[in-house]
């Protein structure tokens, strides 16, 4: 064998093994490739899951929220209504004819009388005479309220709250279920 026909020889094997070696490189490189692209989709998958499920959860927390904003929005309305109620109550008991009123007073002083032994009253100046007239008692000074009276002992001590006002409020609060499903068919 010449020496030419070694070395065409070397460079025929070296170019076979070249070619394995580039060819073993391009199917690394293709596995590479298809790993990394499957370990993309994988994590693009998951990411799309956690994004759906992020927005999900956003929609229920604003949802929940819309509807709490509703029911705040409902019961401020619903309290104005049983407020527009009670004024419309207060505004018939200051225009009470004065024989209802005389009655109502008459009631209420039993009442009061019970609670306390009264030397004097305060009232509105409307209500004033009448109860001195019922009571016998001495008118001591006047009373912002709507109606009614308050009564007191000589001292000072002890009172008794007969004043309109507090009634309406004892029964608004004591009776505010009823009063709203009344009023709202509830």
């Amino acid at each position: 064998m010449s020496l030419e026909n070694v070395i065409r020889e070397i460079n025929l094997s070296t170019e076979v093994k070249s070619d394995a070696i580039i060819n073993e490189g391009r199917n690394q490189a293709q596995d590479t490739i298809k790993k990394t692209l499957e370990k993309i989709k994988l994590s693009s998958e998951k990411t799309e899951k956690k994004t759906t499920e992020i927005v999900s959860s956003m929609e229920r927390t604003e949802i929940a929220s819309l509807k709490l904003s509703l029911k705040k929005e409902i019961l401020n309305a619903k309290k104005e209504v049983i407020d527009s109620v009670f004024e419309e109550a207060e505004k018939q008991l200051k225009k009470l004819p004065v024989k209802e009123n005389e009655k109502f007073l008459k009631k209420l002083l039993q009442k009061g009388k019970q609670e306390v032994e009264a030397e004097h009253f305060y009232s509105n100046s409307k209500d004033k005479q009448l109860i001195s007239k019922l009571s016998k008692l001495k008118f001591k000074d006047q009373l912002d309220c709507i109606g009614g009276f308050v009564l007191e002992n000589n001292d000072g001590t002890i009172s008794s709250d007969q004043t309109f006002d507090l009634i309406l409020e004892r029964v608004k609060e004591k009776n505010i279920s009823e009063i709203s499903s009344r009023v709202f068919n509830e």
